[in-house]
């Protein structure tokens, strides 16, 4: 940490001294303690980490994390570049209320936010009773990514359990995104997800911004790049994957219900909707117990019911084989959606009508296929089909 308060109870920032020999000479002495947990602090200032504050025994109520240089050099620029920004801006603001210090507090336009830099992996649960403390006292919680837990940002990147966590989404009228920032070139990146193909490789546009911006609306077009990926990926997952012991439970029911090998499901099965990062399991599985529970044998003319749609796909989830991704930073949109969404792309490829806002007719019968290369090649035309829609 680099604040900590004086026996006077006046605050002392290492980050308002340029050279470690003003810091050594003002501090000479001196007693300081920690504006959290009122305990003694020690005076850290080796060569290799920046001089900086540490608890006499790695022990804070209002922190629970080991500092490593990278998260100092990080909240050090992360704070610099906000307060150029805005000069209500603290480093390390402890707040009582909550017993949380952030990493950077900042008051603009009547509204207060809490900067947490995050670096290393915490528990889901410690992530998302944070965020929940922040909020109950009405500050709006920023978590920001190291960039280094990320490396290189490319088109197509694999994002863990934790990673996710830090998508965040304000309001209906921005799209998703995860904030990193860079302490070696003080840049935020606001990475956008366009689409997954299972729990880690998603697909991505990001930009790139030298200031930090609330509710970016950077509506960036989503490329086709991955269509050729995901043909690929769903004839393997035709001819290998579906094979696979986690599919048993889907091959099985598949199998005896629909009387077809899971190898062989409708290429109206995995298609691409916006809401797809709302749900943990791969878009091919999720959509395959929604069309198998509520459609496939739905007579042809015949209604299908949204609600009952959602009772369907609730249960699945009660019972494990489908699974919701908890993004406490979402505010707006929920797995609901892209149930919808995934309605209404049948409905763009002609396999269903929609009449109602809860009614759907389905008006044409799956095509039965005879061998792979045959439902591969209906997979493709599907696609195809479905982003010249999109995309006109």
């Amino acid at each position: 940490m680099f604040v900590a308060k004086r026996k006077d109870g006046t605050f002392f920032s290492l980050l308002d001294w340029k050279t470690r020999e003003d810091v050594e000479h003002l501090t000479k002495g001196e007693q300081f303690f920690c504006p959290a947990c009122h305990r003694t602090l020690q005076l850290k200032h080796g060569q290799v980490r920046k001089v900086h504050f540490a608890h006499m025994n790695d022990s804070c109520n209002a922190s629970t994390e080991s500092e490593t240089n990278y998260h100092l050099e990080g909240k050090a620029k992360l704070y610099e570049s906000l307060l150029h920004s805005n000069d209500k801006t603290t480093l390390e603001h402890y707040i009582p209320s909550t017993n949380q210090r952030a990493d950077v507090y900042m008051e603009r336009e009547n509204q207060k936010y809490a900067f947490e830099f995050q670096c290393s992996t915490i528990p889901k649960s410690e992530f998302s009773k944070r965020t929940r403390l922040y909020e109950s006292s009405r500050i709006k919680p920023i978590w920001i990514l190291g960039k280094e837990k990320l490396g290189n940002i490319q088109p197509l990147m694999k994002f863990s359990p934790f990673q996710w966590q830090f998508l965040q989404r304000h309001t209906p009228r921005i799209p998703p995104y995860i904030l990193t920032f860079c302490p070696k070139t003080s840049l935020f990146h606001y990475i956008y997800p366009t689409f997954s193909f299972n729990t880690s490789t998603t697909y991505i546009s990001t930009v790139t911004r030298k200031v930090w911006i609330d509710n970016p609306n950077y509506m960036t077009t989503p490329t086709p790049s991955w269509k050729e990926h995901f043909l690929h990926y769903k004839k393997k997952w035709r001819y290998v994957y579906s094979l696979y012991k986690p599919q048993h439970y889907l091959r099985k029911y598949c199998y005896a219900k629909m009387n077809i090998p899971l190898s062989l499901f409708p290429a109206e099965i995995g298609l691409p909707v916006p809401s797809f990062y709302t749900i943990h399991t791969p878009v091919i599985e999720w959509q395959a117990w929604l069309y198998f529970d509520s459609i496939f044998h739905t007579p042809l003319h015949s209604i299908i019911h949204v609600p009952t749609v959602m009772q369907n796909f609730k249960r699945r989830i009660k019972n494990s084989q489908i699974t919701i991704r908890e993004l406490p930073l979402i505010k707006a949109g929920s797995y609901e959606d892209a149930i919808v969404e995934y309605l209404n792309a049948l409905v763009s490829i002609g396999a269903l009508k929609r009449e109602t806002p809860v009614v759907y007719r389905k008006i044409k019968k799956e095509l039965p296929f005879s061998s792979l290369e045959e439902a591969c090649k209906q997979d493709r035309i599907v696609l195809e089909y479905l982003m010249h829609i999109i995309q006109s």
